[in-house]
């Protein structure tokens, strides 16, 4: 069949993402036969008119859309994106007779609200891999629908559906295949590698168990590392990223992956997009070192004892600590994100978070990034204490963006403690500040004709240390309170 696949991405929130997942499905695709033609909306001027034309040219026959995002998740400046999925489906419907089959991580998220939402034939939840070839066999006619795992789909006025099945072992995306790799580096983004599938955490509200399992599925170091040194030697991305949920958990299969790039003598750029204090260790942060590590995403979430707890984050405020001393001995440029506003947020709790910023990542190679509200995913255990709580109703579509914020604790407060922080350490911003800006989009451009290893956002501790912009930006940042808290 003629398989017209589109990333419909066009978030670049830090760093543009690119189609890793979509790229899993386009391979498997293609070794199951089809005629596959992959648009990647990232990086297109004109989303629209490039679609309209491959609908004319390719004639597709089945239309896939891979769906990353529901929303920004930013409380104070939300934006939804499934408006843009839904002018997507309708130029399809208007170009053409071909079947719209949705899927993606915002996908694997909604479940049957996607069809109930979206204007599509189908939806797979989870891993493509397996269930859009059989999704395929089945609209050719040679199987039936009722038995692929995964897969959503309408009979009559109903949208029946099927549990996902998590596959045992997979390889590397082939996403050299399909993308269009300088136009990615050029904005900043890092060439993505999963080394595992599945996350055993219980974090509140994280929604990755629901996406992928809480089982891991892990790839040999071998394996990982033959897959990058391909794509080396082929492509010569300037740096990849570990995309796991978490790289270093388990702690011995991300030493391995070091240990193997160490031995080979790789040179190249890394970053890991989930570095967990419950398994940083000198060990692991001196590997990372030798390995060519330039860049880490932190997620400790709180500095606070009890919000650790509440989060069921894992791990204790001594680890984070200890991972924030690990790092900076290290010299590798390191992300921070904190979570403010979950349950039992205080003020006092709030003030322990912000304080160990302004004392312990008050360095010019961290970067401090404060999320005001935090995002209440459909199957989390956030939505479900929500709805017990009569925070939200028990019929709400979370389809629709809502942020939990602490009963009694002021937002605004909290905004402007954050802003009293920047004076103190200029590394610090805001999850709301306006991103993108002509400012730091040239920077970027600066960072890439100089040759530097993506991500770029890994270099804004250097120019946000720059006067004045510690000053204006702690005068006006544009961040205000919610006028609703839903």
């Amino acid at each position: 069949m003629r398989v017209l696949l589109i990333y419909s991405n066009r978030s670049r929130m830090m760093e543009p993402a690119p189609p890793i997942g979509l790229s899993y499905v386009a391979t498997a695709a293609r070794q199951a036969g089809h005629e596959v033609r992959f648009l990647d909306l990232m990086i297109s001027r004109q989303p629209l008119t490039e679609l309209r034309r491959d609908l004319a040219e390719f004639k597709p026959e089945v239309v896939g859309l891979s769906v990353r995002n529901i929303d920004n998740v930013v409380a104070q400046r939300t934006s939804w994106h499934l408006d843009e999925v839904g002018e997507l489906i309708a130029a399809v419907r208007a170009g053409s007779k071909a079947r719209i089959v949705l899927g993606g991580p915002a996908i694997s998220i909604l479940g049957e609200t996607a069809l109930r939402r979206l204007d599509a034939d189908f939806a797979v939840v989870g891993e493509g891999e397996a269930a859009f070839p059989e999704l395929l066999e089945a609209i050719e006619g040679k199987r039936g629908f009722a038995d692929i795992a995964g897969l959503c789909r309408r009979e009559g006025d109903r949208v029946i559906s099927r549990a996902p099945v998590r596959r045992e072992l997979f390889g590397c995306s082939g996403m050299e295949q399909w993308v269009r790799w300088r136009a990615y580096e050029r904005e900043g983004g890092a060439w993505p590698v999963h080394t595992k599938r599945g996350c055993p955490m219980a974090c509140l509200y994280c929604n990755y168990p629901v996406m992928e399992g809480r089982r891991l599925r892990q790839r040999s170091a071998s394996d990982v590392v033959d897959e990058i040194e391909r794509v080396l030697q082929q492509v010569g991305p300037r740096t990849f990223e570990f995309t796991d949920s978490t790289f270093n958990l388990p702690e011995e299969h991300a030493l391995g992956i070091c240990r193997e790039i160490v031995r080979r003598k790789l040179r190249a750029r890394f970053s890991a997009a989930g570095l967990n204090p419950l398994a940083a260790s000198a060990e692991l942060f001196g590997l990372m070192k030798e390995a060519g590590f330039c860049s880490l995403v932190i997620t400790a979430d709180s500095a606070s004892g009890p919000m650790l707890r509440n989060l069921r984050k894992g791990f204790r405020l001594e680890q984070v600590r200890r991972t924030a001393e690990l790092a900076r001995e290290s010299g590798i440029r390191c992300t921070w994100f904190f979570l403010l506003g979950g349950p039992g947020e205080t003020r006092e709790t709030v003030e322990e978070t912000v304080t160990f910023a302004e004392a312990h990542l008050n360095w010019r190679k961290f970067l401090t990034i404060f999320m005001t509200g935090i995002r209440i995913l459909p199957g989390t255990d956030l939505a479900q204490r929500a709805r017990q709580e009569n925070y939200l109703s028990a019929d709400h579509d979370l389809c629709d963006p809502a942020f939990y914020f602490a009963p009694g604790l002021d937002e605004q407060w909290v905004l402007d403690r954050i802003t009293e922080a920047i004076e103190i350490c200029p590394t610090i911003v805001h999850g709301a500040e306006e991103d993108g800006s002509p400012l730091t989009r040239a920077y970027q451009r600066v960072l890439y004709w100089a040759g530097a290893a993506p991500p770029y956002y890994r270099f804004l501790p250097d120019l946000l240390r720059c006067p004045p912009l510690p000053a204006l930006r702690a005068r006006s940042n544009g961040v205000r309170a919610r006028g609703g808290r839903r």
